[in-house]
């Protein structure tokens, strides 16, 4: 189930192009709809700044540098997740399906302003 949940999720967010802490929100909420447990982590990956990484039974995505206003969702390796340092765990309001869509739509709309 969690290849599958996983393989729609970044297909269908691949290019909504959100700030890092809205993949996470995003990410966490549609798992919460398909009624899969995610978790949300703020990690030290050895880069600049923490990265927001969500853990899907054993797979893990990296949502972003934490301070990233349009950041990519990738699928992380084995070594990158055990060459990191949780710092610790992050929660956070989910959304419905209504809401994620509105939150997409404008930052959509806001993307082609710029």
């Amino acid at each position: 189930m969690s290849d599958t949940l996983v393989s729609n999720l970044l297909t269908t967010y691949a290019n909504a192009n959100l700030s890092a802490w809205d993949n996470l929100r995003v990410l966490l909420s549609e798992c919460a709809l398909q009624q899969c447990t995610a978790r949300g982590f703020e990690v030290d990956c050895d880069d600049s700044r923490p990265h927001y990484w969500l853990q899907i039974e054993d797979c893990w995505l990296d949502c972003g540098r934490t301070n990233a206003h349009s950041a990519a969702i990738e699928r992380l390796t084995l070594e990158a997740v055990q060459g990191a340092r949780i710092i610790g765990v992050q929660d956070c309001a989910l959304l419905s399906a209504a809401q994620i869509n509105l939150l997409c739509m404008q930052n959509a709309h806001f993307d082609h302003c710029e």
